[in-house]
């Protein structure tokens, strides 16, 4: 599971390194500023540090776990600021999958992509986009509980917006 986690990290890290520069620069919100430690801590049932840029240099993502590690094995949560376009892009990338087609409902749109035991959930909401990912760590958990999770959490950035 944690090789499908990676190779989806990865491949979602290519597709917004492939976008122009100019639609990267259009990041409006703080990712940090979306959800707080309490939020995270509430929703995935850990007691979750405020969250940090990714590896310490990311504007675009914010990490949230309960140690100061970037441990994917761990339950986790990421709210990444996606660029200008991104959300119909990643939106496209979810027509396949346990969860395709599926909307949390949240913000103005919203949609899944999952692939095995991963999950994650965009969101539109007027001229933002971003995205949230949960990591299970080590409960054996389906993509529609991962997908709850990313709902909740989703519900407490909207309303930060």
């Amino acid at each position: 599971m944690r090789s499908v986690t990676l190779v989806t990290c990865l491949a979602l890290a290519g597709s917004l390194a492939a976008l122009p520069s100019s639609l990267l620069a259009q990041k409006a919100a703080d990712p940090c500023s979306l959800l707080t430690a309490q939020d995270v801590s509430g929703v995935l049932g850990i007691k979750s540090l405020p969250g940090r840029p990714w590896l310490g240099t990311s504007k675009a993502s914010c990490f949230y776990s309960a140690d100061t590690t970037f441990d994917l094995a761990a339950r986790t949560a990421t709210l990444m600021i996606l660029p200008t376009g991104g959300f119909e892009s990643g939106k496209q990338m979810g027509a396949s999958g346990p969860l395709a087609g599926k909307s949390a409902g949240v913000g103005d749109d919203s949609y899944y992509v999952s692939v095995g035991g991963y999950a994650k959930l965009g969101v539109k909401k007027g001229s933002h986009e971003f995205s949230i990912t949960v990591t299970p760590g080590p409960d054996k958990l389906t993509p529609d509980q991962i997908a709850e999770l990313e709902k909740a959490l989703a519900k407490e950035a909207v309303a930060k917006l």
